[in-house]
């Protein structure tokens, strides 16, 4: 079974995650009411999203067996060091800019693999809105390498040791 067919259904998911919004991952603290409330609805709604944002990841750590607390202290220092979370749909791109139209992504996704094919076409033009023309990831699922071939990506083999997967799109 690999990771992404032991997600929950997105539904099922946003519906428990409203219901237990004090329940987020170590180190991403829920705002208060007050918070909230200075900051007007549009602050809320950002704030909230980040939560939600931060619990698909935590999901993803949870079903790689990986321990979740220090994985999201990664991702919190990946953050401070430029990485940039994109959400869309039941899925967030990682994507950190390496400069010279490159990128390092990768894919996390509360939704079933069709849903995360569909959220990828997304990204795939995200990405090329930006002007990034070759990606790399260290851990590519097998849907990544499939959605971006059928998308018209070049796989290549990394010539970057610290990658396993390069695409040119």
């Amino acid at each position: 079974m690999s990771f992404f067919d032991s997600l929950i259904d997105t539904s099922t998911y946003q519906a428990q995650s409203l219901a237990k919004a004090m329940d987020a991952p170590q180190g991403v603290p829920m705002p208060a009411a007050q918070a909230m409330a200075k900051g007007g609805l549009a602050d809320a709604n950002s704030q909230i999203e980040q939560v939600q944002i931060m619990k698909v990841i935590a999901n993803y750590f949870k079903n790689k067996g990986l321990p979740i607390e220090l994985a999201m202290k990664g991702v919190q220092k990946e953050i401070a060091n430029g990485l940039q979370l994109i959400p869309f749909e039941s899925s967030v791109m990682g994507m950190k800019d390496l400069g010279q139209g490159t990128a390092q992504v990768h894919f996390f996704t509360v939704g079933t693999m069709r849903d995360l094919a569909n959220d990828m076409r997304y990204f795939y033009k995200y990405l090329k809105n930006k002007g990034i023309n070759t990606v790399y990831d260290t851990i590519p699922a097998p849907i990544t390498i499939e959605v971006f071939q059928k998308l018209g990506a070049r796989i290549e083999k990394s010539d970057n040791p610290k990658y396993k997967f390069k695409a040119s799109i």
